[in-house]
């Protein structure tokens, strides 16, 4: 089999395996920013176990916290993650990057609520 013929034939096996895109690793020392209608956040993947997020605008602006996360690959360019915020809020959120969306479930006390916002790469 011809060298182009074999690279062409494994690019494509490359690009239809579901374990390929973003994944967990691919975070760290990265910037996301996430948008819910006028609140900003920015998310630094510190570590494969940390992060620092910051409120840019919104009625959060200027809190900020660094939190210890469990991430986990779930399907091609789709990571969940989540962690407990020291006010007690635990976050957990599927993070796709194929359509820029993060799905959030965010738990208090026994009150739960659900949400979704726009995802992008910054840094």
């Amino acid at each position: 089999m011809k060298p182009l013929l074999l690279s062409t034939i494994l690019f494509f096996l490359a690009c239809s395996d579901k374990t390929t895109g973003i994944k967990p690793a691919d975070l760290v020392n990265k910037t996301l920013e996430y948008t819910y209608g006028e609140s900003i956040y920015h998310v630094l993947f510190d570590s494969d176990s940390t992060m620092h997020w910051e409120a840019m605008a919104g009625d959060e602006k200027g809190i900020k916290a660094n939190e210890t996360y469990l991430a986990e690959h779930v399907g091609e360019n789709k990571i969940f993650i989540t962690w407990s915020e020291e006010n007690g809020i635990g976050v957990s959120q599927l993070l796709d990057f194929e359509k820029g969306i993060v799905y959030n479930h965010l738990i208090k006390g026994r009150k739960i609520s659900t949400g979704s916002g726009k995802i992008k790469l910054i840094q």
